[in-house]
């Protein structure tokens, strides 16, 4: 193994997203968002304040909206029918589902790029109790990645037969849209040791 990384995820990729949401049926569009101060301004149309141009989804009874911030796009769930107990429970679990599928689509997206650059890749699926896996094998050097987020929607990601530096490289796209920088947690492994050592008596040959 080169490194095992953990974070928390967080959407930072809106195309990503729209394409998660729409294979879920969340009814992705883009759409002027507004606030209201009651119901009855809302059913006025009268609106408080205008938040902008939002990623906006419906399921069921629930109205979904991401901010887009420094740190990614936060999701948000709003419900005229819903008590605030009974949004909490449905947001969470519609949110989970929907993580699930944005890593499923932002892996596939990885795939895809490596299949355009002439490798041969296969991803996998796998399901454990409250944990979904994604595994990438890459052509026939038995390099693999793979991803798994959990129901909170904390991530972690092994990379195996990918040796020194190259391995943050492999990594690199995905976590552009899973993750900031400064939530990484990376944990270097003995095959990352093992070729920074190699390189290290290499340059002392040298010298």
């Amino acid at each position: 193994m080169s490194h095992c990384t953990s974070f928390p995820m967080t959407f930072r990729d809106k195309r990503v997203l729209y394409r998660a949401m729409r294979n879920l049926g969340y009814n992705p569009e883009n759409r002027v968002w507004v606030e209201y101060r009651n119901q009855f301004a809302k059913k006025l149309q009268i609106a408080e304040n205008v938040i902008g141009k939002l990623l906006t989804g419906t399921i069921e009874n629930l109205n979904l909206f991401f901010i887009e911030t420094e740190d990614g796009l936060v999701p948000y769930f709003e419900s005229d029918f819903l008590s605030p107990d009974e949004l909490q429970r449905k947001g969470e679990q519609f949110l989970s589902s929907l993580r699930i599928e944005y890593l499923r689509c932002a892996v596939h997206a990885m795939a895809d790029q490596i299949r355009a650059n002439g490798t041969e890749v296969t991803v996998t699926e796998e399901s454990h109790l409250s944990q979904n896996s994604f595994v990438l094998t890459i052509g026939a050097a038995n390099q693999t990645l793979r991803v798994a987020v959990d129901q909170d929607g904390n991530v972690e990601e092994k990379v195996e037969g990918v040796r020194g530096r190259s391995c943050i490289d492999f990594t690199a796209n995905l976590e552009s849209k899973l993750v900031t920088h400064n939530a990484v947690h990376r944990v270097w492994t003995h095959e990352y040791d093992a070729t920074i050592e190699d390189q290290q008596i290499q340059i002392l040959r040298l010298e």
